[in-house]
């Protein structure tokens, strides 16, 4: 069974110490045994960039969709037996030392592929040809629909991405109802199931995109997104990094750039989005 594991701080985040971080031996262990399909870090949450179409006007600003500690950090992609195994996987992940992992599992639908996975095969080993985002499609309860009337659903947002190229992979995950948060606190592994939440907002689905046109153009995919107009849409940039790099020098030579938006202004790439 195929799960999304979400990484960030929570509400009892300890500090991050470099000298403890074993991300590589985590995903050389999650590769050897098969059920790695794929995963990034992401760029903190000062590269977001959060698009909501309200009125047929689209409106982007800087930062994530909430302001709370549950920004997410990275994740990935597992292909698990059962949800005790995808709890064992996220209890080794370093994260889960000083912040929490978010096991989601993914909408099971009645006429999918029952051998079809998540992220198409070889897409991991595959060199990035444009830049890539990942989508975080976003819940906001009362937020109210745009004028534009029955948009048909996600499928001709779907059909039109992937026929640009622009959509690589994506999915609807369960409700936060069926997530499980994992956490290690002095050497206990300690699982709590689903509904913990700080926002109100919620994560209903996510897509990795892959544009030629910078922000500019994740702005233009993120906007004809059916739930921009009621919900969000945010955007993440990914952050690739060698996992076998030693993490205290990784952590002393990104230090710089780590509390620094590096994307452009919203504003100044939404005035490039071609309408």
């Amino acid at each position: 069974m195929e799960y999304a594991l979400f990484y960030a701080e929570g509400t009892d985040a300890l500090p991050y110490v470099p000298a403890d971080d074993n991300v590589g031996e985590w995903v050389d262990d999650v590769e050897a045994r098969g059920v790695s399909e794929y995963g990034e870090r992401l760029r903190p949450e000062q590269d977001a960039t959060t698009v909501r179409v309200r009125g047929g006007e689209v409106l982007v600003v800087d930062g994530p969709f909430t302001e709370s500690k549950e920004s997410i950090g990275g994740f990935d992609v597992i292909d698990a037996r059962d949800l005790d195994e995808a709890i064992e996987i996220a209890s080794k992940h370093p994260v889960a030392s000083f912040g929490r992992v978010e096991i989601r599992p993914f909408m099971q639908w009645p006429d999918a592929d029952p051998d079809g996975r998540i992220v198409p095969a070889g897409f991991a080993d595959e060199a990035p040809r444009g830049r890539r985002y990942l989508m975080l499609v976003v819940v906001e309860p009362g937020g109210e629909r745009g004028d534009d009337g029955d948009d048909g659903g996600v499928d001709p947002w779907v059909d039109e991405m992937d026929g640009r190229g622009v959509r690589r992979f994506g999915q609807v995950l369960r409700p936060p109802a069926d997530a499980t948060f994992v956490r290690r606190r002095h050497g206990e592994v300690l699982v709590t199931d689903g509904g913990f939440a700080e926002a109100k907002e919620w994560v209903a689905g996510f897509d990795l995109i892959e544009v030629q046109g910078g922000l500019a153009e994740a702005i233009e995919v993120a906007s004809k997104h059916p739930m921009a107009r009621g919900g969000a849409i945010e955007l993440r940039p990914l952050w690739p990094f060698d996992v076998h790099e030693d993490s205290r020098e990784r952590e002393a030579r990104e230090r710089a750039d780590r509390f620094v938006r590096l994307e452009p202004p919203a504003a100044e790439a939404l005035a490039g989005v071609a309408r």
